[in-house]
């Protein structure tokens, strides 16, 4: 496997021929992530249905309409405190993206759930990346599709790993 490092060098030769460290990995990976981020959110604020949508409204959207979710899910899922998701639930709920749901028995609980236009801008955006992505992808060989597909298992499986481990 070859290792490419946060500006596209290969970095597997960095130690005589063998494969890199995890150290190397792990810090390539820390850099490659948040310009992914970047680049995405650049994108969706360039698109025109929901297009002022940030990142991390359209994060808090997606963890939304995959989950029944409360104010403190979206914060851990985000890895934000509880005080930043509440101003960007209120900023989503006043776009009428979100509404606020009664938790049933128990009051004190609030549910989040999606609108339906909240669905709409969410899917519109992640559309449009998804098929700026994919024009991309369509320039790689099958080896390297299938070589990318293997690194993605497995970084998702590290990032869930490292989201249900204990913050020291």
């Amino acid at each position: 496997m070859v290792a490419v490092n946060e500006v596209g060098r290969n970095t597997s030769r960095t130690h005589g021929g063998q494969n890199p460290s995890g150290s190397e990995l792990a810090r390539s990976m820390l850099r490659i992530v948040p310009r992914m981020n970047r680049w995405a959110e650049s994108r969706a604020l360039d698109t025109e249905a929901g297009g002022d949508l940030s990142l991390r409204q359209l994060s808090a959207l997606a963890v939304i309409e995959n989950e029944t979710t409360t104010l403190g899910d979206v914060a851990r899922r985000l890895m934000v405190t509880p005080a930043v998701v509440t101003g960007l639930i209120d900023r989503l709920e006043r776009r009428g993206f979100v509404r606020r749901v009664n938790g049933g028995s128990d009051r004190r609980r609030v549910h989040l759930a999606l609108t339906a236009e909240g669905r709409a801008a969410s899917g519109y955006v992640e559309d449009h990346l998804v098929r700026e992505i994919a024009q991309r992808l369509e320039a790689l060989s099958s080896d390297e599709i299938d070589q990318l597909n293997r690194s993605l298992s497995t970084l998702a499986r590290i990032t869930a790993d490292l989201e249900s481990s204990p913050v020291h």
